[in-house]
């Protein structure tokens, strides 16, 4: 098995972490740009295997038995993510708005835990969920770490079209803000992702301090005064600390 072959199968099996519902062939195609004959051919061998299980009435995939061997030795391990989770859950209860984590995996930033705002009305971000790494706060604050030349190759995967030159214009746009991120260590956008939303990010760092993750406050934009802001802020900086430690172990 190639290196493309085994990510190509990890990119499947990870669908069915963005979704509690079963999941079809040419659902999963579309999720993952591929073929689907490739994406059967995969979903053969882990079905097979026990990590998936098909519906016989819908014919779709969901997770199989294998699947919850590791959740069972995850759930009794001193798992990090464990700690980091009650942690999230504790702030989002605090100021009743939407908390997440998000992972910078290459040239995007992926939703990995989410703890929820109360609210009946809120902002939703779907587990999962990649947004490219220089949009949105939560993926801004980690960009902003990152090395120029990093930087300007981000730029160029999401913009074939543009000369070197206007790679580096667009560069030169964000540096401000850039700067303004690396100098508060903390990241806000209004309207950006979703003209409707606002985030408020920090970033987290792993043991070689090198960008990782970052965390962030999301809620709708009607919710937002200058106070409440400062207040999230406050909030978002203390858990981050101590959420901090955490990521160094992982």
């Amino acid at each position: 098995m190639t290196v493309k072959t085994l990510k190509n199968s990890l990119a499947i099996l990870e669908c069915f972490a963005s979704t509690e519902n079963a999941l079809g062939v040419r659902e999963i195609s579309r999720m993952t740009n591929m073929h689907t004959s490739v994406v059967q051919r995969t979903i053969n061998t882990f079905t097979e295997a026990g990590y998936l299980i098909q519906d016989e009435s819908t014919k779709k995939y969901k997770m199989g038995y294998k699947m919850f061997i590791f959740y069972d030795v995850l759930s009794h391990s001193s798992d990090p993510h464990s700690a980091i989770y009650e942690l999230m859950q504790n702030l989002a209860s605090e100021i009743n708005e939407s908390v997440f984590l998000t992972y910078m995996d290459n040239e995007y930033g992926v939703t990995t835990k989410i703890a929820e705002s109360s609210k009946n009305i809120k902002y939703a971000v779907s587990l999962g969920t990649k947004t490219p790494l220089y949009i949105g706060a939560s993926c801004k604050v980690m960009f902003a770490y990152l090395e120029e030349e990093q930087q300007l190759e981000l730029l160029a995967y999401f913009h074939e079209k543009q000369s070197e030159e206007e790679h580096k214009q667009l560069l030169a746009h964000l540096k401000n803000e850039l700067q303004t991120i690396r100098q508060h260590n903390w990241c806000m956008t209004v309207g950006e992702y979703n003209e409707h939303a606002f985030g408020i990010s920090v970033p987290l760092f792993n043991n070689k301090k090198e960008i990782m993750a970052s965390l962030t406050i999301s809620g709708l934009i009607y919710d937002m005064d200058e106070q409440r802001e400062k207040y999230m802020l406050e909030q978002l900086l203390q858990v981050s600390h101590q959420i901090q430690s955490h990521i160094t172990k992982l």
